[in-house]
């Protein structure tokens, strides 16, 4: 059984579950938080393993913005811009005998909020992430003495000649 001793396809395999699986759970928390206004965050989300030499790495990627939708942020005054975009692909329903402001007005107004109390994050990676790890801790500790011992069998047979 030739085999490069440094290879872990037991974890790798196992790996590549756990991006998916976290992938879709963060997903899901975004449709489940209503994260979902123009569905670019959404559909940018992408997961992957990248192996390098002994380093095993999950990768979760998204657009930039992702960022200020997980965390907590300081008050500030976001970029005009990306509220007047998020305004008008946001439905936005009037207070009852209210009047619905325009666009601009609306941006301004979310902005001047923004700066005073900044936003709430809403850790859906987080928290993705974290039921992950719960559910793959027993697959990757298996993997892991799987991957082990086939180590020490190729290494014993290659260097003890048994």
């Amino acid at each position: 059984m030739e085999t490069n001793a440094l290879t872990m396809p037991h974890v790798e395999a196992v790996l590549h579950e756990y991006a998916e699986t976290v992938r879709d759970l963060y997903k899901e928390k975004l449709v489940e938080a209503d994260r979902l206004a123009s569905e670019d965050l959404y559909n940018s989300v992408e997961a992957q393993v990248v192996v390098n030499g002994t380093e095993y790495l999950v990768q979760v990627r998204a657009l930039d913005y992702w960022k200020y939708v997980e965390w907590d942020t300081k008050p500030h005054w976001p970029p005009v811009q990306a509220l007047l975009r998020w305004v008008r692909v946001k439905p936005v329903l009037p207070r009852s005998g209210g009047s619905v402001p325009r666009p601009e007005q609306l941006a301004y107004l979310i902005g001047r909020k923004i700066a005073r109390e900044g936003t709430k994050g809403s850790h859906d990676l987080a928290l993705a992430s974290t039921e992950t790890n719960r559910r793959f801790r027993d697959a990757i500790t298996e993997a892991l003495a799987q991957d082990a011992q086939q180590f020490v069998t190729v290494w014993i047979h290659q260097y003890m000649h048994i």
